[in-house]
């Protein structure tokens, strides 16, 4: 019964229909009550009319926010809907998840027991290692022994490979000296070579002179001794030391410098303790085929 008259909307409906059974009271008094008391009846009417206006506002007023939380209430409900329905697809994820993580631990499980059986070896096997390691160490010990040996012979290697690339240095420039030499050489052949056909001309010019001095000879008396010294200081690069040498060694003429081959040039240049490429450099054949041939 409380429960009716704190509601609202039911204590408007009552309070209306108790003001609608007073004015058919009222009407029906109407008649045997006095004017006055008519009066003072149809102010409280009036009032009581006023303040049914106020209730019904009021109870309008409270409808519509009833409405209003109707509306509300049936928004929240179908949020509730949709987020039950959330809440089952979650669960039925949730579901699999864990079926899944289920079939997950056992795996696990039978993982967990295998790396059992492996830490159990793992604890033999390291066993074996710290033997082994005690062994590594005795021969660590034994090595370094043997490497301060092996820097020592480092040291002498690197030493020894110092000395190896000077020798190798000093090699490349006697190489190159030999190079420059066998240039040299190649141009004394070349000018050798130019020398001896110019030395076959000479020649045959000596033979042809020679043919008429012994024709000449025979109606006249020589003019010269048989061994008659030429001044082979003419030569340039022959100096008095040198000649005096050669005639120690039976050279006496031009002509017979001029006769020179390779071979003599290099044997003659042994015995007078000069280079072969100073000889041919010089042009002492040449100078001496020149002075033969009359040339200045």
């Amino acid at each position: 019964m409380l429960d009716l008259f704190q509601d609202p909307f039911l204590f408007a409906l009552l309070w209306t229909i108790a003001v609608l059974a007073g004015l058919l009271i009222g009407w029906n008094w109407r008649a045997a009550w006095p004017e006055r008391a008519l009066a003072r009846q149809l102010e409280r009417t009036t009032h009581e009319r006023n303040a049914l206006a106020r209730l019904y506002t009021q109870v309008k007023y409270y409808y519509d926010l009833r409405e209003v939380d109707l509306r509300k209430v049936t928004l929240e409900l179908g949020n509730l809907r949709d987020q039950m329905r959330q809440y089952e697809s979650e669960r039925e994820l949730l579901l699999k998840a864990m079926q899944e993580n289920t079939a997950r631990m056992e795996r696990a499980e039978a993982e967990v027991i295998h790396l059992t059986q492996q830490v159990t070896t793992l604890e033999a096997a390291k066993q074996r290692l710290s033997q082994e390691n005690t062994r590594l160490i005795d021969e660590l010990e034994t090595l370094r022994s043997q490497t301060a040996g092996w820097q020592r012979l480092h040291t002498d290697f690197a030493t020894a490979q110092r000395r190896l690339q000077e020798l190798e240095e000093r090699n490349l420039l006697l190489e190159q000296e030999r190079r420059q030499l066998r240039q040299q050489l190649d141009i004394a052949r070349a000018r050798i070579e130019q020398q001896l056909r110019e030395l076959e001309d000479y020649a045959q010019r000596v033979r042809q002179l020679s043919e008429s001095a012994q024709a000449s000879d025979a109606f006249s008396e020589p003019s010269q001794t048989p061994h008659q010294t030429d001044d082979l200081c003419r030569i340039r690069g022959i100096s008095p030391d040198i000649a005096a040498r050669l005639i120690e060694m039976g050279i006496h003429s031009f002509v017979q410098i001029s006769q020179w081959d390779d071979d003599d040039i290099l044997n003659i240049a042994r015995s007078l303790d000069v280079s072969f490429v100073r000889i041919v450099q010089e042009n002492w054949v040449g100078q001496a085929q020149a002075i033969v041939a009359g040339t200045p």
